[in-house]
């Protein structure tokens, strides 16, 4: 029951008020015509009151929200509330110090009021102040966010962007987060009719990476709705990524052109074009080179702009070329073998094979050094007088021959060592018999000396000596073939062939004579 219900008793309590000293027009209230809201999250009604002051401390007070006057949206005693807005309604003012700010959470699309207040307070008064009426602008998205920056920066310089938002939850604002990285701070201010700002600070410095780059700005409220916000940044650099591009590959003796490309903002007005010795003439971004040989020095750009320049790396061209063998190849000989090496230049570089007139041999040793080739060979003498070495790659082939030049002197020292072998072994191992049949003979000396002999025929004769020499000349003859033929080898050759290996039957008493 209130001073509102009826008139004579509204005349009654003003009388008592009045016994009491009371001054009624001390009963007043302060609210927003209107508080606006976002659906889904909270909103706070600003509310205070006023009341005279009793002579007795007042020692409880009782405040309650009405919509339409009838229906109690908030109570202490939750019994009390209507079923929609039981459990979403909390009083987050201090009655006591005369606050009476309500709290709605979450917001309703049917939360439109108007609300009324009224204050009931323990052993002195009650009021209903109707007539500070409070209504809700619900909004089913939120407000747009506000963003500044300064978008036009050089690079390394220190950016500092906003981005503010308004909300009526203060006690969950919105949560503000960048698509940037860097160092944010959080400011939050009360405005009026229940607003409230949040505003996010971000710090970072600038790359060029941000160049033309969006900075984006958002904020999530409570019931998950989300706004965003963007700007794009420019930001002004020298040139970086400098870079000579053309052709991978061209063929000596071709033109190629080369361009100069960098990323700058604002883009490179100019350039320059270098090689070792020094500047070139071009300063365009494309450079044209005429009969491109394998010579050709590395060359490299600058870029400028009004912010700096940048340079390059080098740039050496692969030039394509056939085959050139070069005139180090050679081949050697020693006492037993014939080396050749073959050293190609080419690019890409080539297969290199050798062969004789017969056909291909294969090589001992491949070595790659760059656009270099050496293959080398080794094989024992007498094979062939001529070797050729054959190189080839995409852009052509190469031939050179080597004619096997061997050294007189230390092939006939070669030759008389296996001929001195083999006459070690032509006449040592038949006399090495020979000695032996002598030595076992003179061991049985109670035997007749015509035994002995007998012995040593058999011996002779157990030997067919046509034989033994047709096998020595086979294999003399095998051992010679190898070689240049000469006669005068020969001939001393069949001297030691034709003398008899048991010769020492007959001319026993000399050999034993030094025994």
């Amino acid at each position: 029951m209130g001073i509102e219900k009826l008139p004579l008793r509204f005349l009654i309590h003003c009388i008592w008020l009045g016994v009491w000293g009371v001054d009624t027009s001390s009963w007043t209230a302060e609210v927003p015509d209107s508080v606006s809201g976002l659906e889904g999250s909270c909103i706070v009604i600003p509310c205070s009151f006023n009341y005279p002051e009793p002579k007795i401390k007042p020692s409880e007070f009782t405040g309650i929200w009405f919509k339409d006057t009838s229906e109690v949206i908030y109570h202490p005693d939750s019994s009390n509330v209507i079923t929609d807005y039981r459990g979403r309604t909390e009083l987050v003012g201090n009655l006591r110090q005369k606050n009476c700010s309500l709290r709605i959470d979450p917001l309703h699309s049917s939360d439109k009021g108007p609300f009324t207040f009224r204050i009931e307070i323990k052993d002195y008064n009650k009021a209903s102040y109707k007539y500070d009426r409070v209504s809700i602008a619900v909004r089913d998205s939120p407000d747009p966010l506000s963003l500044s920056v300064m978008e036009v920066v050089k690079v390394g310089e220190e950016v500092s962007a906003s981005c503010s938002v308004s909300h009526s939850c203060p006690s969950d604002p919105p949560l503000i987060t960048w698509s940037h990285s860097g160092t944010p701070s959080i400011q939050s201010q009360q405005q009026t009719k229940g607003q409230w700002e949040e505003t996010s600070t971000l710090t970072f410095r600038s790359s060029n990476a941000d160049n033309n780059q969006p900075l984006v700005c958002t904020a999530a409220y409570r019931g998950g709705k989300r706004v965003k916000s963007s700007k794009t940044l420019t930001v002004k650099y020298a040139p970086v990524d400098v870079k000579v591009k053309g052709v991978s590959s061209v063929k000596e003796g071709d033109s190629v052109e080369l361009r100069c490309s960098s990323d700058s903002n604002p883009p490179a007005h100019s350039y320059r074009w270098h090689n070792s010795r020094g500047p070139l003439p071009t300063t365009g971004p494309t450079l044209t080179l005429e009969n491109v040989t394998r010579l050709t020095e590395a060359l490299y750009c600058t870029a400028i702009n009004t912010e700096g320049q940048g340079q390059s790396s080098p740039l050496k061209l692969k030039v394509e070329y056939p085959p050139e063998i070069k005139v180090d190849s050679a081949c050697t000989s020693d006492i037993s073998m014939v080396t050749c090496l073959c050293i190609v230049d080419s690019e890409p570089p080539s297969t290199v094979e050798w062969s004789l007139p017969a056909g291909h041999l294969p090589s001992t040793r491949v070595e790659m050094h760059g656009s270099v080739t050496m293959v080398s060979l080794q094989r024992a003498l007498g094979f062939s007088e001529t070797v050729h070495c054959h190189a080839s790659n995409t852009q052509g082939n190469a031939t050179l021959s080597f004619t096997v030049s061997t050294n007189d002197k230390m092939f006939m020292l070669y030759i008389s060592i296996r001929i001195a072998a083999l006459v070690v072994v032509v006449i040592l191992v038949p006399m090495s018999a020979c000695l032996l049949t002598k030595k076992v003979g003179r061991s049985h000396s109670d035997q007749p000396v015509a035994s002995i002999q007998d012995m040593d025929a058999a011996k002779c004769a157990s030997s067919d000596p046509s034989t033994s020499r047709k096998e020595q000349k086979n294999t003399s003859s095998e051992i010679l073939t190898n070689y240049y033929t000469n006669d005068q080898l020969y001939g001393n050759m069949e001297a030691e062939e034709d003398r008899d290996p048991c010769e020492c039957v007959g001319g026993d008493d000399a050999i034993y004579g030094n025994i």
